[in-house]
Order: structure tokens, then C-alpha cells, then sequence
């Protein structure tokens, strides 16, 4: 019986090959679209849950508040890890994370390893690590121990066991003293090396805030009832710094976060590179409406081909064949149809995957953990919903009126037809309105005035280790006489890298105390001509004035409008010192274009800590000349530069990966959309050939033939418009509204998707309506 299921499945594929291409290719990009969305979808809510003891593990982040500001922060204070250990049974144990950017002597060259962190012996008792080699209960119990990735071991030691050997970094030997498995890309903190550091050497539970600290709790914990515990402590404990310190207005407040949420923690300063549930929705929508644009396509050419079956249903039936015998033939028919399309689907997915991960900036395989499942479950669901509608429909005939023949002429099924059609439209117009959306909102944010000038800007990284600062100082002077170098400053790292918060403290209009946490920037007086910041009132800060470097701050349009101060100049602000405002410089994007600018003090670069960054005016293809300077003052360092426009480009680096997402599977949707209505319109044109024939001889021309068989579809697709157009608008206006600075809807994002959607639906329409119009009537009238 399967041999002859099979039998008539390859024959009616053969007979209907367009029919059967356009089914089994709609169905395989929706899989594959949809299996794409999945594994990244998977990679994304997966974050760190390779860990064992997951469900356990809590990250500890604080929220400094005062009358007038918060400052939320992943980090927390170097002591609290030990403090939690000792005095707390609920916890199994504790762990700190600190950066340590590391410079590795590796033969002649340095190179730097930002993915090393120190940490204490507890993180391999919280987090899940793997050894190679070594033991992971004494791997980092010693001073100047490190553990290894595997893959960084092998990039230092080749093949030769690195277990025992030593490592130069920043200018220490240390012993290598474990190896352990690569961890999984998705992970939010990137550990490819960890360095043994003794934290009880802290000073001060407010002087030493800076690590990431993860708790293990002995059993699922309360988290707010824990939290209770902590800020009862602070408010015993770290109070007390805090007033000794001059902030007795400031109040820390600890917050608990699951490990599962830390990658979709946003808002926090210091923190990782953080996922996007937004953008997850997006996408998990977009594989939803793909997978059914082409199922619909599926339910709707297998309905509208029933009429051509319906003469072998009916004989079938007088021959004895009951309604459960044909429901299972034409379940079976899906099947093989959709097994073709599913292995077609897994074939391009394995064929686009190195382009999407190109693209998102991932590893994605579909090798993933439940990926087979998933395959298997979306294989059932589009064999169920996409073939037992049709086989009922096929099924139900009746053999009275279908060998009278009387069926053809039922409007039976076109209901369903019109209401798939318009859907799949409908879809497509949206994914079109969203496409132009993100599309305008990414060019906006790319050619938006920030402020300042970022072209041919270059930043030089340089050491901040005080024995350095005399060749810091060298070079700054040997830039300077360079004749490619068009300007330069001296500053604080660029950007949000180089930003610092401050508690700061002024009068207002009204004569009332404010304070609140500001951020501030470390500059000289050739920042502002350099980027060609603008004033808005005062003047620069300059060596000709000795008060500058030590009494005198420059603040933004927004640090003046948060005071309520109608001008800033001539103003006092305490920052741990007094200081007088001198000017006021026009607001500046130095954070991207999500958030609104916020209040900024700019203050004279005094401490030699903070001439770790020369920015200077120059013409890339110099580049080489200002690396070989470098080289010569600093051989021991690797070379590490940026231009800025390059910087800010990266800021929407996940904003382009949005966009160039959306388009393609907007594309993807498109295409699937017109092979559906391509099939439709070729199959009932088929339908109509008498019809026309007979139109022609009464003396019908070509264009009321084309007119008339073009209205009912064009009616559909503006309906679906009619439908798309308001709910694509409101959907964009919520996306839009995510960002501090955005475009404005118009009429454009709408016109333009709806002539599009209708110059598709009639350039699909028009070659079949045309082909079947110009057959001879008399060809025609002989068709049965």
C-alpha cells in the first residue's frame, strides 16, 4: 500500500511541476528562515546555561541613589564575596571577576589579551569549568598562577603541553597552572585566561568597587529576601564610609540578578556586552510569519488543485474507497512533499549559516542542543497543519456531483483562497513598512549632526602605568612635530571608554543644594578645536589662565538645563573640590544615539593617569607612520589605535545587524508570497480557458480580458493593504520609541510598500492572465 501511495505521490508531482516546485521551495525557505531564527533565538536564551548549577548563581550589581540621581552598576565592592562566604549559611560560595588586561610577550612580539580576568579560587566552585589539565581545586591558590583556555594555550605553546610553563605578562612570569575546555560563545563574559589576585588587600568597602561578583546559593534562593539582608548590612556597614567620605546624601542599594536574566540586563554601567529581548521578539515574529506565508501557499494551491482531482476522488469512491483511505493517501502525498521541502530547507541552512554567522557575529550550528528536536516538531507541524486541511477538503467530495460534474462550478474553497491570499499580503506589506522603517531610522543615526567632527580622527592608546608617563610625554611631543599631524589633544580613553562618574554638587536658580551623580571626561584645551565642539557661551579651558587646571570645568547644554540655571557661567560645582564653570559647550553625542545625552563636566587633564589617549587630526593612509613612532617609544607594547568615525559606526553595529536581518527575510517573505500567488493565478487562469475563448469570439480585446482577470486579485492585495498598513505603523512606532532619538512615521514608509506590494502582485499576475489571453479561441473552446 506505501509502494502505491508513493507511486501516485511521484506521478502527481511530475504532472504539476510547477505546482510541486513552487510548494516544495515556499516550504523549504520558510523552514529554513524559521530554523535560522531558532538556532539564534536558542544562542540567545541560553546564555551561561551550560552551567551546572545554574538555576543557582546570582549575580550582585548596586544602585548608589541620592535626592536628585541613581547610578546603577554591574559592579559591586571587592569585599562582599568574602563577606558573603563567612556570615552567610545561605551561601555555598562566592566569586569575584576582574578585568586584567593583559599584554603577552610572545616571541618578538606583544600582543594584547583583553578576555584575561583575576579571580580568586572560589569562581571554579560557582562556574562550570572543564580541565584539561591541572586541578581545578588548587589551580589558582598561589600568587601569579594563570589558567589557560585550551585554544589559548595552543596559540602560545603550539602542540607542547603548556601545563608548568611560564607566561610574560605585563611584565611578570607567571606560572600556567591549569588548562581548560574553550567555553561556549554564549557566555556573557568571554574567559579565555584567569589570573590568581589576592582581594582582601581592599582597603574600604567604598574606595575598592570594581568586580563582578556571582553568589552560589546552597538551594533555590529568595532573592528579595536576600536582598533585604544585603541592604540591611550596607546600611550598618557601608553607610558609614559613605558620610565619613562626604556622601551622606548617597544611599547603596545591593539587587540580586539570576544568572539566566545577566545577559538581558541592560541599563548598567561597566557592564558586558548585552543581548536584546526586543530583537528577539522581532525575529521570532518574522520566522512565525514566514513559516505560515509559506504553509498558506501549501493549503492554498493543494485546495485550489482539488477541482483537478475531483473526477479521481469521485471514481475512486464509486470503486469502493472510504473516506479514511483517502485522508491517509493525501496525508501521505503532504508527507513526501514535505519531507523533499525539509530536506531542501536543511540544505540551505547549512548553505547560508557561515553568512548569517558572518553577519550576527556568532557560532551558530545546526548541531545546537535541541536543534534536532526542533527539526523534527516543525516537520510535524507542517505536515499536520499544511496537509490535513487539504486532504479533509479532497476527501469530502461527493461522487454524485462530481461525476455530473456539477462540483466545478461551486464557488467552494474560494473563501479560504481570497482569506490565505490576502494574509500572505498582508504580511509581506508589513515586513515592507518595517524594512523602510529600520532602514531610515539606521541612516538617521549614521548621518545625524552628533555634535562634533569625527573625520580623519585617530586615537592612540598608551600605557598609564606612572613609569611610563616620561615616553607618554616624548611621544605626545613627536606627534606633534609630524607634519601629517593636523591637530591633536590629549585625553582620557575616547568616548563612553574614558567616561567617569563623579558625585557632583551646585546651586540652583532658587538657591537649593543639588547633587547628583555626573559623568565627567578628562580633557585639554585642544579637545574642543580638535572635534570642533562648539560653545555656547564663556570660553575654552587654557594654559594661559593657572587657575584652569585645578578651578576651572566646562559642562554641557544638559548638565546647565538639569541645574534649572538659565546661563552656567560664572557657577560654582564641588566635585570632592570647588570649581567655576568657564563655559558651556553645545550638547555632543558621546554615547550613541539610544540615549539622551546626559549632563557631562569636562575638566583639565591634571593626573598623568589619564594621558592614556592622544587623539590626533590625520590622513589614514598615514597611518603606518604614526605605528612606527609608537614602536619606537614603546616596543614593548602592541600597537593600538582607532578612528573615531570607525568607533561610532560600531555603537550601531547590532542597529545595521537589524536591518540587514529584517531585509532578507522581508525578501524571503516576498518570494514566498509571490510563488503562491504565481501558482494561484496559473492554476485558476487553467481553470478559465473556456471562458475566455469564449470572451474573444464575442469580440472581447486583450485589455478587458486583462482587466478582467486582474480586479479580483488586485481587490485581495489592496485589501491586505488596507489590513498591513495601520498595524505595521503602530508595531514601528513602539520600535522607534526605543530609541532617545528617532525618525518620525510618514507618509512615504506607507506609500511606498503599497505601490510595491501592487507592482509585484501585477507583474505576477500579468505573464499568466497575458499567456492565457493570447491562446487561439479556437485551441481554447476544445478544452474540457
Amino acid at each position: 500500500m506505501i509502494q502505491n501511495y508513493l507511486t501516485i505521490a511521484w506521478r502527481n508531482l511530475l504532472k504539476h511541476k510547477i505546482f510541486s516546485f513552487i510548494n516544495i521551495l515556499g516550504l523549504a525557505i520558510g523552514l529554513a528562515a524559521c530554523l535560522i531564527i531558532f538556532l539564534y533565538v536558542q544562542n540567545e536564551l541560553t546564555y551561561d546555561q551550560y552551567n551546572t548549577k545554574a538555576d543557582r548563581i546570582t549575580r550582585v550589581t548596586i544602585d548608589l541613589r541620592s535626592p536628585e540621581s541613581d547610578m546603577v552598576a554591574a559592579f559591586s565592592p571587592d569585599l562582599l564575596a568574602d563577606e558573603l562566604i563567612r556570615n552567610y549559611p545561605e551561601v555555598e560560595s562566592a566569586t569575584r571577576l576582574l578585568q586584567a588586561n593583559q599584554v603577552v610577550r610572545y616571541q618578538q612580539d606583544f600582543i594584547r589579551e583583553p578576555a584575561c580576568y583575576e579571580t580568586d579560587q572560589h569562581i571554579f566552585s560557582v562556574f562550570s569549568f572543564d580541565f584539561i589539565a591541572g586541578n581545578s581545586a588548587t589551580a589558582l591558590t598561589n600568587p601569579k598562577s594563570i589558567v589557560l583556555a585550551a585554544s589559548m594555550a595552543k596559540k602560545y605553546f603550539g602542540e607542547t603541553p603548556a601545563l608548568g610553563k611560564t607566561m610574560h605578562c605585563n611584565g611578570e612570569d607567571l606560572l600556567v597552572t591549569g588548562i581548560f575546555k574553550d567555553r561556549p560563545v554564549n557566555s556573557d563574559i568571554q574567559i579565555e585566561a584567569l589570573l590568581s589576585k589576592d582581594f582582601s588587600t581592599a582597603k574600604g568597602w567604598i574606595t575598592d568597587i570594581g568586580v563582578f561578583t556571582f553568589i552560589l546559593f546552597k538551594q533555590q534562593p529568595q532573592l528579595k529576601a536576600f536582598e533585604q539582608k544585603l541592604n540591611a548590612f550596607s546600611d550598618k556597614i557601608i553607610q558609614p564610609e559613605l558620610t565619613a567620605s562626604g556622601a551622606a546624601n548617597y544611599n547603596l542599594r545591593f539587587h540580586l540578578e539570576p544568572l539566566a536574566d545577566v545577559h538581558f540586563s541592560q541599563g548598567k554601567l561597566a557592564d558586558t556586552p548585552k543581548g536584546n529581548k526586543q530583537f528577539i521578539c522581532i525575529f521570532s515574529i518574522l520566522a512565525v510569519v514566514i513559516l505560515v506565508i509559506a504553509l498558506l501557499n501549501y493549503i492554498n494551491l493543494s485546495t485550489a488543485r482539488s477541482m483537478e482531482r475531483a473526477k479521481e476522488i469521485g471514481i475512486r469512491k464509486v470503486s469502493g474507497a472510504g473516506a479514511f483511505q483517502l485522508v491517509r493517501q493525501f496525508m501521505f502525498e503532504s508527507f513526501f512533499l514535505v519531507a523533499i521541502a525539509w530536506l531542501l530547507g536543511i540544505a540551505l541552512v547549512l548553505l547560508s549559516l557561515p553568512f548569517f554567522n558572518s553577519m550576527l557575529l556568532t557560532k551558530l550550528s545546526i548541531l545546537q542542543p535541541h536543534s534536532g528536536l526542533f527539526l523534527v516538531a516543525l516537520f510535524v507541524f507542517t505536515l499536520l497543519s499544511g496537509g490535513i486541511y487539504p486532504a479533509f477538503v479532497l476527501s469530502g467530495f461527493k461522487p454524485v456531483a462530481v461525476l455530473k460534474g456539477s462540483l466545478i462550478h461551486q464557488a467552494k474553497g474560494i473563501w479560504l483562497r481570497k482569506t490565505i491570499s490576502i494574509s500572505q499580503f498582508a504580511m509581506a506589506a508589513a515586513l515592507i513598512v518595517g524594512t523602510m522603517v529600520i532602514y531610515s531610522q539606521v541612516k538617521y543615526l549614521e548621518q545625524k549632526d552628533l555634535g562634533f567632527n569625527k573625520d580623519q580622527v585617530l586615537a592612540v592608546y598608551l600605557p598609564t602605568d606612572s613609569s611610563a608617563q616620561p615616553k607618554v610625554r616624548a611621544f605626545h611631543n613627536a606627534l606633534r612635530k609630524q607634519t601629517a599631524v593636523k591637530g591633536m589633544t590629549v585625553s582620557a580613553r575616547m568616548s563612553e571608554e574614558g567616561l567617569s562618574l563623579t558625585s557632583s554638587m551646585a546651586i540652583t536658580e532658587d538657591g537649593r543644594k543639588k547633587e547628583m551623580m555626573c559623568n565627567f571626561f578628562q580633557i585639554d584645551p585642544d579637545y574642543l578645536p580638535l572635534f570642533q565642539i562648539k560653545l555656547l557661551e564663556g570660553r575654552n579651558l587654557s594654559d594661559s589662565f593657572a587657575t584652569d587646571k585645578n578651578d576651572a570645568v566646562l559642562v554641557n547644554e544638559a548638565y546647565v538645563q538639569m541645574m534649572g540655571w538659565k546661563s552656567g557661567l560664572g557657577k560654582q560645582v564641588d566635585m570632592g573640590g570647588k570649581a567655576m564653570i568657564v563655559g558651556v559647550v553645545k550638547n555632543f553625542y558621546y554615547r550613541s544615539l539610544h540615549n539622551l545625552v546626559e549632563p557631562l563636566i569636562l575638566v583639565y587633564t591634571k593626573n598623568p593617569q589619564y594621558f592614556n589617549t592622544a587623539t590626533i587630526k590625520i590622513d589614514p593612509a598615514k597611518l603606518p607612520m604614526v605605528q612606527q613612532l609608537f614602536k619606537q617609544y614603546f616596543p614593548a607594547l602592541p600597537f593600538e589605535a582607532a578612528f573615531y568615525d570607525d568607533v561610532v559606526a560600531k555603537r550601531y553595529e547590532r542597529d545595521h545587524i537589524t536591518m540587514s536581518l529584517f531585509k532578507n527575510f522581508t525578501l524571503f517573505a516576498i518570494f514566498v508570497s509571490c510563488l503562491g500567488l504565481y501558482g494561484l493565478v496559473t492554476l485558476i487562469a487553467g481553470q478559465r480557458t473556456r471562458e475566455i475563448g469564449i470572451r474573444k469570439v464575442l469580440g472581447a480585446t486583450l485589455n478587458q480580458l486583462f482587466v478582467l482577470m486582474t480586479k479580483d486579485f488586485m481587490r485581495l492585495v489592496i485589501l491586505a493593504l488596507v489590513i498591513a498598513l495601520p498595524i505595521a505603523g503602530i508595531l514601528m512606532r513602539n520600535w522607534l520609541n526605543t530609541y532617545a532619538y528617532h525618525v518620525s512615521l510618514n507618509w512615504l514608509m506607507f506609500l511606498v510598500p503599497a505601490i510595491l506590494i501592487l507592482l509585484i502582485a501585477l507583474v505576477v499576475i500579468s505573464w499568466q492572465i497575458i499567456k492565457a489571453a493570447l491562446v487561439n479561441p479556437v485551441k481554447s473552446l476544445r478544452t474540457e
